[in-house]
């Protein structure tokens, strides 16, 4: 089986990831303060889940990312989070995990704090 990577992007569904931003539009727009986005991709049963976050401006903030699996095995959860500090236009990984399973067991939550906004990130199904 080869590798099937998932994205979504602010307004876009193509498959299984989220993009947010901590702006008034829903659009993604290079002027946005700060975009947020959930990867997925699933490789010979093995389920990878990025999130990101790019800065159009410097900016320091925090996250919490979230991942549920459940399974005919049962449920498990996985919480990271932290502290972030972009330069402008960066983008970054703020954590990853790696799973056995299915890419349709898992659902996501990546929230991001910064300026005093808070901008989640949600995917019900991968």
């Amino acid at each position: 089986m080869s590798a099937i990577p998932y994205t979504i992007a602010a307004l876009v569904l193509t498959g299984a990831a989220c993009t947010a931003s901590l702006a008034t539009s829903r659009a993604e727009k290079p002027s946005e303060a700060l975009v947020c986005a959930l990867e997925l991709s699933e490789n010979q049963r093995q389920v990878t889940i990025t999130a990101s976050a790019r800065a159009a401006q410097p900016l320091r903030g925090t996250y919490q990312l979230e991942i549920d699996q459940r399974s005919a095995n049962g449920r498990s959860t996985i919480r990271q989070g932290g502290e972030f500090d972009l330069k402008s236009g960066e983008k970054a990984t703020l954590g990853e995990a790696r799973f056995s399973g299915r890419a349709d067991e898992f659902e996501a939550e990546l929230t991001i704090k910064a300026n005093g906004q808070t901008k989640t990130c949600r995917s019900t199904t991968l």
